[in-house]
């Protein structure tokens, strides 16, 4: 698959990361995009590295822990849910950093982050009267909703019994 990802993508990621393992690379299509996307393991966190069509980094995320989080972005989240929902749980964390190609390689090797944004895109389920589904939610750095979308789980050939 590396082979087919554009050479400014692989090389940008070979500058700015070390020590990287079980590299893998995904294409993605989405309803209105296609982008390129390196996972790998470092220092022990989990990487998802995204680049556009063409090899432009677009961010970077890392899973994480929601105990981890600042105790007011899980404040913020907490809140959000209880609103929405009647019941909730979480089944993924990521954190998102977005900033130039320049921004979030200084990032990666100093752990600085000056002009990087940084946003928590997390996987729940949500439980309304009527129906439980599965949704991703965009978080600001304050833990504010900017965005959630339902996950559309695809049918499985399986039996389940």
């Amino acid at each position: 698959m590396s082979k087919d990802v554009p050479e400014i993508a692989v090389k940008w990621l070979e500058d700015v990361f070390d020590h990287k393992k079980k590299l893998k690379w995904y294409f993605e299509r989405s309803a209105d995009s296609h982008s390129y996307e390196a996972k790998f393991i470092r220092k022990g966190k989990k990487f998802s590295v995204e680049f556009s069509e063409i090899g432009f980094i677009e961010d970077i995320e890392v899973i994480d822990h929601w105990r981890k989080l600042p105790h007011s972005v899980r404040d913020n989240i907490s809140d959000y849910m209880d609103d929405l929902f009647i019941k909730s749980r979480i089944e993924k964390i990521q954190i998102q950093y977005t900033g130039s190609k320049e921004d979030l390689q200084n990032w990666v090797q100093t752990d600085f982050l000056n002009q990087i944004v940084v946003k928590y895109e997390v996987e729940f389920y949500g439980q309304s009267p009527n129906t439980k589904k599965l949704w991703e939610g965009l978080f600001d750095k304050d833990g504010h909703i900017l965005m959630k979308r339902e996950i559309l789980l695809s049918p499985s050939n399986n039996l389940f019994y």
